[in-house]
């Protein structure tokens, strides 16, 4: 499958603001100022930020659960963005399964390179306040594998604070994805915004190293005329993007 580009495109913001919902554990948001640092009669407004890597929407590599995994800075830029495939989780409170997974995702949309879940559940955080586990959307391990071994994709989205399974204790689901490279975009917002199956999405993360994530700013391109995408049925699936090596 190729998947081109339409030329004509809207954008959709995908991100929440970052004040918007603080993890529990996790500082929030702070900033300072306006501040003036500078001479002459014309004052500067700045502000001094300090915030978590995983505060807002934001994307993540496997340095999330594995102290030598790849840290955000090592992958390349065409990492964060690509054709991405929406699907709708019907489960909150328990686990999706890979057999739920292989009926949800097409046979040809699993050789995509971005897969986004839509759930709701980030909205509901939002306008609550509430982050109840009753609620959450989850992914089973057998799910994870699913994923991995029998998809080619290497970016998985989600509208919610994870994707963590509902019935792990010590979060294998993220250790699974983070030990086979995946990246994962949280805390994402306005995808019922997105009335196509198929867009483009772009994430990118601040360029800081040495972490496994930072905030991002994530967008939706959609060509408000039709599919974002032609698409001809090839035998080449979409490559992944290579990384750079470990440290």
């Amino acid at each position: 499958m190729v998947l081109t580009r339409f030329p004509r495109s809207a954008l959709i913001d995908v991100s929440q603001e970052m004040e918007g919902f603080v993890f529990p554990g996790n500082p929030a948001l702070g900033k300072k100022g306006p501040f003036n640092r500078v001479g002459g009669r014309n004052r500067e407004f700045v502000y001094d930020l300090s915030f978590c890597t995983q505060t807002g929407t934001h994307i993540q590599g496997p340095h999330y659960f594995l102290e030598e995994g790849d840290t955000i800075d090592r992958f390349p830029l065409e990492a964060f963005e690509g054709p991405c495939v929406i699907v709708d989780l019907e489960k909150r409170g328990a686990d999706t399964t890979a057999k739920d997974l292989e009926r949800l995702i097409r046979p040809r949309e699993r050789k995509w390179p971005v897969l986004i879940l839509r759930t709701g559940h980030m909205e509901e955080v939002l306008s609550t306040g509430v982050l109840d586990p009753s609620r959450r959307p989850g992914l089973s391990l057998d799910a994870a594998f699913f994923l991995t071994e029998r998809t080619s994709f290497r970016l998985i989205g989600i509208d919610s604070v994870g994707l963590e399974s509902r019935n792990t204790e010590n979060f294998e689901v993220n250790v699974h994805f983070c030990r086979r490279g995946m990246l994962i975009l949280e805390g994402l917002v306005n995808l019922f915004s997105v009335k196509r199956r198929h867009a483009f999405i772009q994430a990118f993360p601040l360029k800081l190293r040495g972490v496994e994530g930072t905030p991002c700013r994530a967008v939706i391109r959609v060509n408000p005329l039709g599919s974002t995408f032609k698409e001809r049925e090839t035998d080449v699936p979409l490559p992944r993007p290579s990384r750079r090596s470990g440290r």
